[in-house]
């Protein structure tokens, strides 16, 4: 597994300046190698036997983070962290998850707000449990696992499930999500709600394997950052 954190923007617009003094507070504490992902620098880590979703152009710029995030843990193996601003050294975080048997480590989600609401009984469950969660926003997995060939695996068939409707209706808005009003007065037809494409699917999936899936203190700043 390549000590390498991964982070995403995939514009259009320009991250403001909190959001680039948080990526620099990445590449200055973490003592890791970086690759913030663009759509620039992309085409660089998609491997050939994996190629992106053929509608991932048509998500909104959010989401593409989203399904990234997903993708390269799952290809790739490392790190990836949202661009929030951090005092960590990973360093220790790689060390704790090459002398485990673990298929990832994060930070232990935050509490029973920042679990998903996926609805029903298995919500109910993971908010009474959140202390066996991680959070999306900093985590370092290994390449190719059980875990995140079956997230990789959901993912892939979540979009191919509003196929139809995306091709109709792609992002309009780097945060498009569906049910969003635009400054027209119209209602965005996008298909996807705000969390569909990222903690809908990875907080059942921890819950799932948390037995296999170790926890640090490794979370990021969740205050100033955009």
């Amino acid at each position: 597994m390549r000590r390498i954190i991964f982070s995403g923007w995939m514009g259009p617009n320009e991250m403001t300046e909190s959001r680039s003094q948080a990526l620099l507070s990445l590449v200055r504490n973490s003592a890791c190698p970086q690759m913030h992902l663009t759509t620039t620098t992309l085409s660089s880590w998609v491997d050939p036997r994996f190629p992106l979703h053929p509608l991932f152009d048509h998500l909104s710029a959010v989401h593409k983070c989203d399904y990234l995030r997903c993708y390269v843990l799952h290809v790739h193996g490392g790190g990836y962290a949202d661009v929030k601003h951090t005092t960590k050294n990973w360093h220790p975080f790689f060390d704790q998850l090459e002398k485990s048997a673990a298929f990832g480590v994060g930070y232990t989600e935050v509490g029973a707000h920042g679990v998903a609401t996926v609805g029903g009984d298995l919500e109910i469950a993971m908010k009474e449990n959140y202390t066996r969660l991680i959070g999306l926003c900093a985590m370092i997995f290994r390449p190719q696992t059980d875990f995140t060939g079956l997230w990789y695996q959901q993912l892939t068939d979540l979009i191919d499930s509003k196929a139809d409707s995306l091709l109709n209706n792609p992002a309009r808005h780097p945060q498009d999500r569906f049910g969003a009003s635009f400054t027209d007065g119209t209602v965005s037809e996008y298909p996807f709600a705000w969390t569909a494409v990222g903690g809908d699917l990875f907080h059942p999936l921890v819950y799932q394997f948390a037995d296999q899936i170790a926890h640090a203190d490794m979370a990021p700043s969740f205050e100033n950052y955009r």
